[in-house]
């Protein structure tokens, strides 16, 4: 569960109606995890932001959940962007230390020029953002993750569905598709343009199966993806800090990288993401 703890602890396991056991998991990280926002805390909990959600998320002991400063052994942490302006101050480091757990995480995207984040396909964010091409590129991609939206399309990443719904959402399609007993498999075609962006399925279709998510997929969009789905990050296993093997949310191949963004690689680089490049004049890279 992700929160920013807005609720008081005793109201916020009431609102869980007994079902304390769902957020209580043999995992090497907290269930819970509750995000820290420096300006809107401070000024909702007159100064003392951080103070307050430390003892907020101190008090689930009293509740049912563990409560440690081993991540490893708590239910609950606390998280924050590590964001340029966003610093952890000693006072901070006061407040938690041997209370509970808090670790920052990484910022993801441009600002003031520079990118931030770590991310396993070249270019894949900052492509069209930091002007390295007018246009975005072709590639095959799909999802490890389930993303639905709130008219309960699918979608194959975060670019489509926030890109669809700044637009006002699909809620055309959704009203044809209700009509229709929501078979969307069958009825794409009809609904999407075939140049548009659209989902990949539909949580009321009788005909979909997660078997969706494996397909690889047609995209012209590489360049303008949202960094928490092609970063290098852990998944449930905690896979790429203990074993080397990065976890990204969505999966790539035949990037169609020009030559000119390739030779801007590192050999290592090249190495790294040559698997995940469409072959380059016949060759492959």
């Amino acid at each position: 569960m992700l929160t920013n703890f807005a609720l008081k602890p005793l109201d916020f396991v009431s609102a869980l109606n007994g079902n304390l056991g769902k957020l209580q998991r043999d995992a090497p990280y907290p269930s819970i995890r509750v995000s820290y926002h420096a300006v809107e805390m401070n000024r909702t909990w007159h100064g003392h932001g951080f103070a307050e959600l430390v003892d907020r998320c101190e008090t689930l002991a009293s509740l049912g959940f563990r409560v440690s400063p081993q991540k490893a052994d708590s239910d609950v942490g606390i998280y924050m962007v590590a964001h340029p302006d966003n610093q952890v101050t000693p006072e901070m480091e006061a407040l938690y230390q041997g209370r509970v757990p808090f670790e920052t995480k990484e910022f993801l995207g441009v600002h003031q020029g520079q990118l931030y984040g770590h991310y396993l396909y070249p270019y894949s964010t900052d492509l069209i953002a930091r002007h390295f091409a007018t246009t975005t590129l072709a590639c095959e991609c799909r999802t490890t993750e389930l993303l639905i939206d709130p008219l309960g399309f699918i979608w194959g990443c975060h670019y489509y569905l926030y890109a669809n719904w700044e637009k006002g959402g699909p809620e055309a399609q959704f009203a044809k598709l209700a009509a229709r007993d929501f078979r969307y498999r069958r009825m794409q075609d009809d609904l999407f343009d075939p140049e548009q962006m659209r989902p990949i399925g539909h949580l009321l279709d009788p005909d979909f199966t997660i078997a969706a998510l494996t397909e690889f997929r047609p995209c012209r969009e590489y360049g303008r993806c949202i960094g928490c789905d092609t970063k290098i990050k852990n998944n449930r296993f905690q896979s790429y800090y203990d074993q080397g093997i990065p976890h990204t949310s969505v999966q790539m191949r035949n990037i169609q990288l020009p030559s000119a963004l390739r030779r801007s690689l590192t050999e290592e680089e090249l190495d790294r993401v040559a698997p995940y490049l469409a072959p380059l004049d016949g060759v492959t890279p």
